[in-house]
């Protein structure tokens, strides 16, 4: 007993001598939050408007209170003409005036009236010109994810202009195949319908590029997505390049960079990545995201032929080992999915 008490007495002066340390809780009033952006395209223009979430706090934040609604939207450009966005869901906001098309060389501002007043313009940006793209390869790769180790990627090849400094970004999406047993095509048929679905895959990183080190020169095989392989069947690819300003394009490195950031809770938290609108009444007041002034152009590509490399065998023996799946292929892979080959390819 003596020994207990002891030991007890002990633990009471040690803890005693601990120091409790404070962390201090990181924490940020809401920041307004725009994305969007014009193209050379016709209308609808679309910009969705948020507020940031609070980083610390005892109180919840429900995430539809983080949706901007009863704002007062307009695009402006520099010969005075103007066209008001229209509220289509929760934060969302389209323009579809016909008549309100971008135009390369013409300058663009966008404007967001809050229901408090505050006011929040974008610098006007000119539209640059996109040069075209010359065309998409594809290349049969290795992913290194065992559950599913084989994929196409596809590049984007194009001529960048000389004399000039230019910036790109590129987005992609394609369709490859997934299949299933199916299911009867009606009442007592022997055949089998529904087995083959063209599932959607899209990219979901930032790929900008400036032309710094290749101006005037051909620009290939700059990858822009990478579509896996479950089995021998065509995949279809749309490749979209844009036009970008330099103001752009530093937004976007800056946010890769944030992203790459690593560190501890006792960083210093990084600068936010503030974008192109500023509150008319506070200089200091500036909104995140970016509103973008930006012409594009679109190629697509059919990939049917799979060309012999060292590990094709490899890739033959992974196809051969998938389980398919009974049913119609919807059940398994989304009803999203096509069942027939999309359009256009």
């Amino acid at each position: 007993m003596r020994q207990f008490i002891s030991s007890l007495l002990l633990l009471t002066v040690l803890a005693a001598c601990i120091d409790q340390v404070q962390l201090p809780i990181r924490t940020e009033a809401p920041r307004l939050v725009v994305e969007g952006q014009i193209t050379n395209e016709a209308p609808p223009y679309t910009v969705r408007l948020a507020y940031t979430g609070k980083y610390g706090g005892e109180d919840g934040q429900n995430v539809n209170d983080q949706y901007v609604s009863g704002a007062q939207v307009t695009l402006g450009d520099d010969q005075g003409r103007s066209a008001r966005f229209a509220p289509t869901g929760p934060g969302v906001y389209q323009m579809t005036d016909a008549r309100f098309r971008g135009q390369v060389g013409r300058a663009y501002s966008l404007t967001v009236t809050l229901t408090d007043g505050r006011q929040y313009i974008s610098k006007a940006e000119r539209m640059p010109a996109v040069p075209q793209i010359d065309s998409v390869s594809s290349r049969l790769v290795k992913t290194g994810n065992l559950s599913i180790p084989y994929a196409f990627a596809y590049g984007a090849n194009t001529s960048d202009p000389a004399g000039e400094q230019n910036y790109y970004r590129w987005t992609a999406y394609g369709y490859t195949n997934r299949l299933s047993i199916g299911v009867p095509c009606s009442l007592g048929s022997p055949n089998l319908c529904n087995n083959r679905c063209w599932k959607m895959v899209s990219t979901n990183v930032v790929n900008v590029f400036s032309d710094e080190a290749i101006n005037g020169n051909p620009l290939r095989n700059r990858v822009v997505l990478q579509i896996p392989i479950y089995t021998v069947a065509p995949q279809l690819v749309e490749v979209q390049q844009y036009a970008i300003t330099q103001a752009n394009y530093q937004f976007w490195k800056l946010y890769q960079q944030q992203n790459a950031r690593t560190g501890s809770i006792f960083d210093p938290l990084p600068a936010p990545v503030t974008g192109n609108l500023v509150n008319t009444a506070d200089p200091t007041d500036l909104a995140r995201g970016y509103f973008a002034v930006t012409s594009v152009t679109r190629r697509r590509f059919r990939q049917q032929e799979y060309p012999a490399v060292t590990f094709y065998p490899a890739l033959t023996s992974f196809i051969s080992s998938q389980i398919i799946p009974p049913g119609d292929c919807r059940n398994t892979y989304g009803w999203d999915s096509a069942l027939v080959e999309p359009d256009g390819w």
